[in-house]
């Protein structure tokens, strides 16, 4: 008997890039895009620091790392809970009012958490105020 020859085997190479391509297009075809959730704000329009004019009936928010504090203007701020400032925007229906009466002034300290910013600014949103950002 007559030992087979072995010949010089090669891999095909064509057709393993032809196998890539058609994966990668196989896997852009089916992939699905989601979008990132997030929440959309209003923000006040820029204007000059001398055309700003500080309204007494502006609520003002300053969120501290350890409280809330909800006051009136340029007014001392009083200590309230997310609930109770959720019943404090909801009743002065910021959903109804004209935009410069929609304005809520936040104020957020360095250590605040974003877990609490984002209840916080979510919620003067759903309100129906709009955010406008005290930086220093």
């Amino acid at each position: 008997m007559k030992k087979p020859e072995f010949k010089n085997l090669e891999i095909d190479v064509p057709s393993f890039s032809d196998i890539a391509f058609l994966l990668i297009i196989f896997f852009i075809l089916t992939t699905s895009l989601s979008r990132p959730l997030g929440r959309i704000i209003d923000m006040p329009s820029a204007s000059q620091p001398d055309e700003r004019k500080t309204d007494q009936g502006t609520p003002s928010v300053s969120i501290l790392a350890d409280r809330i504090l909800l006051g009136q203007g340029q007014e001392e701020g009083k200590e309230v809970t997310l609930s109770d400032l959720r019943a404090s925007l909801l009743a002065r229906d910021l959903k109804n009012a004209s935009d410069s009466d929609r304005m809520v002034v936040v104020e957020v300290a360095e250590d605040v958490g974003y877990e609490r910013y984002y209840q916080t600014i979510t919620m003067i949103a759903e309100a129906g105020g709009i955010i406008a950002m005290l930086t220093d």
